[in-house]
């Protein structure tokens, strides 16, 4: 058993080609292969962000995003999954002790969960009773507990929450079927009335500002900052992994390939093939070096409150991540040949999920740029998902 979060990555080092060779029936199941489960349970990976005290690791940000870089690397879905599922478990050190104990008491937890507040909370004596449907849970049948976003009546009028509630008591529609990312068990959920206590329940503005309530973990800087610039800065990682793994399977494929109808017997001896796999190189690094400029806003801040400054920046530097990372895959897939279209051949796979994920309102290069530009010229952010 793992015991530490430096083990985690030895054991998800290991676990790369694994991965890769599972990571089309991961898509085809649409969900994470009940293998990988198993191993990255086993390795570790869901105690990552989970509480010292509680047999977890409190791993800093740097670690986290390169354990989910290597899980992409092999299977970008998984690694997807596990990346949601990471930000989300931190929730056990932002809720009431009695909340707390109730979910780290579940084996193996894992929660999945949204931000987007589609569901309708409606107030009752020590809760709410949360109803609506929520499109996008990645992972949601892969958890134990759910995060349901609702808006809830308040003295001061409607205001956003995040609700946990078990896996068990909402319903998971199988909607989930896209060209890219396809293993992520997106689903669409769906809940006619579950009760939230008010212990489970956390204002989604908390979530922004990193100000939570009186609790245990209440001195522990490591529950208390902005969860969803945790999410953002480690989101990172598997868009990272998604280059790495792209890089790996051109290269291993290369030696041996000629180039059709031209003379080149072996593409290795080709100009345009060094030039492709040198631009794709120097994508990946640059994409690596705006990883590594993440992870230093987040755990060289660790105990003080984010400026809005290094907030924003964390955002514009994922977004370059996505850039240099998805031109990395792409540039490699488009050299690898009309052969390389089919599902046996990994690159293509690569090529879906960059395109796919950067497609993530998140993640979405054009809108972290438009954000840091208003921030360098002075004005107010146009997102408050920072």
């Amino acid at each position: 058993m793992v015991s530490s979060a430096g083990e985690v990555r030895i054991a998800v080092d290991a676990l790369v080609g694994t991965l890769r060779e599972r990571a089309r029936d991961t898509e085809l199941q649409r969900g994470m292969h009940p293998d990988t489960l198993r191993d990255l349970t086993d390795a570790g990976v869901f105690r990552l962000t989970l509480p010292k005290d509680r047999g977890g690791f409190e791993a800093d940000v740097t670690t986290i995003n390169e354990v989910l870089a290597q899980i992409g690397r092999g299977d970008p879905s998984s690694a997807w999954m596990c990346s949601i599922i990471s930000a989300m478990n931190t929730s056990v050190g932002l809720i009431a002790d009695d909340a707390a104990e109730e979910l780290l008491a579940t084996p193996n937890l894992r929660v999945s969960g949204l931000i987007a507040p589609t569901g309708k909370a409606e107030p009752v004596d020590g809760g709410a009773v949360m109803s609506g449907a929520w499109m996008w849970n990645t992972a949601g049948k892969h958890s134990n507990w759910v995060g349901l976003a609702c808006m809830m009546s308040t003295g001061g009028g409607p205001e956003p929450v995040l609700g946990l509630a078990r896996t068990g008591e909402v319903t998971i529609h199988d909607t989930w079927d896209a060209f890219g990312m396809a293993g992520t068990a997106t689903n669409k959920i769906t809940s006619d009335g579950v009760f939230v206590p008010e212990s489970r329940i956390i204002p989604v503005r908390s979530l922004a500002t990193g100000e939570f309530r009186e609790r245990h973990y209440g001195t522990n800087p490591y529950y208390n900052r902005p969860v969803i610039s945790i999410f953002l800065a480690i989101a990172s990682g598997p868009m990272l992994g998604i280059a790495r793994g792209a890089m790996d399977v051109f290269m291993e494929r290369l030696p041996g390939r000629a180039i059709t109808y031209t003379s080149y017997t072996s593409a290795a001896e080709a100009p345009v093939t060094h030039l492709q796999v040198a631009e794709a190189q120097h994508a990946l690094e640059i994409a690596e070096m705006y990883n590594q400029r993440i992870n230093e806003i987040m755990d060289t801040g660790l105990g003080t409150t984010p400026s809005l400054a290094d907030r924003v920046r964390v955002r514009a530097y994922l977004g370059q991540v996505t850039v240099y990372a998805r031109k990395c895959a792409t540039i490699l897939f488009e050299a690898s040949g009309a052969s390389a279209i089919q599902h046996s051949v990994h690159v293509q796979r690569y090529f879906r999920d960059a395109n796919a994920l950067a497609m993530h309102a998140l993640l979405q290069p054009t809108s972290s740029l438009e954000l840091y530009g208003r921030f360098l010229v002075g004005l107010e952010p146009n997102s408050t998902l920072l």
